[in-house]
């Protein structure tokens, strides 16, 4: 009994997961949604129409009168009277039938003519009905012979005959070695048959159920392809912020998530487009800014010596080293912007080599040292026991470090401690440079790696910087495959290098 139920739960999980695999396929595929529905309409109409046939048949009702069974039997009745008298073998069956359809004339029942002939047809037995002596013959076989074949008896059901005339069928015997011939023809008796038909109303009750009911079901998804028309339309007008709503999981819904998605990426690129825009104006406002300003100061402390506006030896040099601090501003803000630019080229390549990160940060923070304790900052790292080798460029990576490093001196707050952490996880590299810092919002951190960007934008002392340094940084991070980001907690700025294992 449990295998039983076994085997019954079984069946049961088996046809409801075909069900389910059946409902999801319908669900997204509309031409398979179409063809059910055309199917379940067309079906359900046939069945409404089949039930409503019964109440209009009466309309439809005729009646006819058919002769056919009348002749059948009489037919077969001159049949059996001819095959009685070839068993017997004698005239006598014959005599006798004939006496007794005489008696049931002399009754006023209906009766039959019979006829018995000889070879050239001359009368020899007759019913009282009958009054020629001599027939014809060739007629009479002509005659029978043409209405058996139109009506073959010896098939059931006969053709029906619905018109009364004197039916004739004709018998040859040959008895006691001479032939006779056997004529039986009376007129048939009719039999009323009512007949009906189904007429057309079933058949356009059927069809106008059909056209109502498959409109109605493909409602809801004409409405869905109008409302994506109408989509594409407003999003054709311009409201790329626009979204058709999703509706089921055919192909029509699939065509709706790429016409949002569609929108979406044309959105984010003109978005893209007009940020690279302002950044390209801002750039220019930027470096015009950048380079006036030292630019400026060289001009006026070159006048001032020009014209000898100084009074000391002392004073004289003031200004030239003035102007050459300048000069080296300004210089270092042009090699600044030639290498952002020269990172941004994508036929830009990297001199890979095998280097140990470890070694290479110590360094760094070795000659970092005398700038550090003049600012009154500490080093501290968290490296690892054992060495960890990366491929890299490691020209461009020192200067991304160098550029964490500086500002992590530059920027500090608090106590000034800098940590400087390296790690190996799964299959990344991990290097982070951390500060004390000022509060940052999230607008801030996401715009620290961008041209020029400072948190300071009154940008009134160009020795903070270019503006270039971070986002400087990132090209050659991203251009080693890696990630870098920034994060501020517990009042501590994060910066975080992500670079994969490059063999």
């Amino acid at each position: 009994m449990k295998r039983i139920f076994r085997l019954f739960f079984k069946l049961v999980g088996l046809i409801t997961h075909i069900g389910e695999k059946i409902k999801n396929n319908i669900q997204r595929s509309i031409r398979i949604q179409l063809f059910t529905t055309f199917i379940l309409c067309a079906l359900g109409s046939f069945l409404v129409s089949r039930a409503v046939l019964p109440l209009f048949e009466n309309i439809n009702e005729s009646a006819i009168v058919d002769y056919s069974f009348s002749m059948r039997v009489m037919y077969f009745q001159a049949q059996d009277i001819a095959e009685l008298a070839i068993q017997n073998n004698s005239v006598d069956s014959l005599r006798q039938s004939i006496d007794q359809e005489n008696e049931k004339m002399e009754s006023h029942q209906n009766t039959l003519k019979m006829i018995v002939t000889d070879e050239v047809g001359k009368v020899l037995y007759k019913t009282k009905q009958v009054k020629e002596e001599h027939i014809d013959l060739h007629e009479e076989i002509r005659n029978a012979m043409s209405f058996t074949m139109n009506q073959p008896f010896e098939e059931a059901p006969p053709n029906m005959v619905t018109s009364r005339e004197e039916f004739s069928t004709l018998v040859p015997l040959t008895l006691q070695d001479k032939k006779y011939y056997f004529i039986v023809s009376g007129l048939p008796q009719g039999e009323a048959i009512t007949s009906t038909s189904e007429g057309p109303i079933p058949f356009f009750i059927g069809v106008i159920l059909f056209i109502l009911s498959f409109f109605y079901i493909t409602k809801r998804k004409m409405t869905q392809i109008e409302s994506l028309a109408e989509g594409v339309m407003e999003i054709a007008k311009g409201d790329l912020a626009y979204r058709i709503e999703k509706k089921g999981q055919d192909e029509i819904a699939l065509l709706t998530d790429n016409i949002n998605q569609m929108a979406e990426e044309i959105m984010t690129s003109i978005e893209m487009e007009r940020k690279v825009e302002q950044q390209k104006n801002d750039l220019i406002t930027n470096v015009s800014h950048d380079l006036r300003t030292p630019l400026t100061s060289i001009m006026g402390y070159l006048r001032l010596l020009r014209e000898e506006k100084y009074e000391t030896k002392e004073q004289y040099d003031e200004y030239l080293k003035i102007a050459f601090s300048k000069s080296e501003q300004l210089k270092n803000l042009i090699d600044d912007l030639f290498d952002y630019t020269k990172l941004m080229n994508d036929k830009n390549t990297l001199v890979r080599q095998q280097v140990c990160l470890n070694e290479l940060l110590d360094q760094l923070m070795e000659e970092l040292v005398p700038l550090a304790e003049q600012k009154q900052r500490l080093f501290i790292k968290h490296f690892p026991k054992h060495r960890i080798f990366v491929a890299l460029d490691s020209e461009k990576m020192v200067r991304v470090f160098d550029n964490l490093l500086i500002n992590a001196i530059n920027y500090s707050a608090g106590d000034g401690k800098i940590l400087v952490s390296l790690e190996e996880q799964d299959d990344l590299i991990r290097i982070c440079v951390a500060n004390e810092s000022d509060a940052f919002t999230v607008e801030e951190l996401d715009s620290l790696f961008e041209r020029f960007y400072k948190k300071d934008q009154s940008r009134t002392n160009v020795t903070e910087g270019s503006g270039l340094g971070l986002a400087i940084a990132k090209s050659i991070v991203e251009l080693h495959g890696g990630t870098i980001h920034a994060k501020y907690k517990n009042e501590t700025l994060y910066f975080i290098i992500s670079l994969p294992f490059t063999t």
